[in-house]
């Protein structure tokens, strides 16, 4: 053997044959099923391509990242690992960092794919193993710079929709759905009833400066639950999207169920009835 040397994660090595000295290369890479990680606590277990799988799959959860993307991700990562020795384990923070280097530069991985998995594996190095706000914002200042907003005047002051799309927080249109929900035969008594529905809705939310609608319906069927149960149903209709008279019996049932005790787990509601 002449030489030795690293390229693209794998030993190469420079060769002479005794018999004929013919000279050649030789390729050399350890492959991560015999791979072993060093945790953080000093335990050490074999490497797990699925663990890193899943931390991406959970970090990308509603964005539009394939599995055959994180598969080729998770790949790429594999390829990367280069242990000094091959039996010395590497440490799981070595991988984390990695895994970190490679979401930051890949274009198929948002920023929030990206924020999510850093802020489940950097905190894992803080006393407690979870990160204070203040600790967020020192990471998202030294990555991105500081924040390119405003705060909000009030909050909440934005809805995430469902299909995507983000609009200012309109209490007015809240409103105006209740009084729909009152019915048209009691305009005084549904313009007040949409003004406290929505009054309780602000004050539930307040603080959060991002909503989403599903958060605004569930706050919203709370307050008509107990304001005017008439109402309730016919808006629960709407925001639950019901299917059948059905529907409307399950929900009206459990209106009409007498409350439960509190303290009890696992107590069970009205059973829904499936069959014909």
């Amino acid at each position: 053997m002449k030489d030795t040397r690293r390229c693209k994660g794998e030993l190469v090595r420079k060769r002479v044959c005794e018999k004929c000295g013919e000279r050649f290369s030789t390729a050399e890479r350890i492959t991560a099923e015999y791979l072993q990680v060093r945790k953080r606590d000093g335990r050490t277990e074999p490497f797990s391509r699925a663990k890193i799988r899943n931390g991406i799959l959970n970090a990308a959860v509603g964005s539009q990242l394939s599995v055959a993307d994180v598969n080729a991700f998770v790949d790429g990562v594999v390829q990367l690992l280069n242990p000094d020795a091959p039996d010395l384990p590497v440490s799981s923070k070595d991988i984390g960092g990695l895994v970190l280097k490679q979401l930051r530069c890949n274009a198929a991985i948002t920023d929030v794919t990206y924020i999510r998995f850093a802020m489940v594996f950097e905190s894992k190095a803080t006393p407690g193993g979870q990160w204070s706000a203040a600790e967020v914002r020192a990471w998202l200042e030294r990555q991105y710079g500081p924040p390119r907003i405003s705060v909000a005047a009030g909050t909440p002051s934005a809805v995430a929709k469902t299909n995507g799309k983000v609009e200012p927080f309109q209490p007015e249109k809240l409103s105006r759905s209740i009084e729909l929900a009152a019915g048209a035969g009691a305009a005084r008594q549904g313009r007040s009833l949409a003004l406290n529905v929505t009054s309780a809705v602000t004050r539930e939310l307040a603080g959060q400066a991002l909503v989403t609608s599903q958060q605004i319906a569930a706050e919203a069927l709370k307050s008509l639950r107990v304001l005017d149960q008439a109402s309730y149903l016919r808006y629960a209709s709407i925001v639950k999207r019901y299917r059948s008279v059905d529907d409307f019996w399950f929900d009206l049932l459990a209106l009409e169920a007498p409350p439960r005790e509190s303290g009890r787990i696992g107590a069970a509601g009205p059973a829904r009835n499936t069959q014909a």
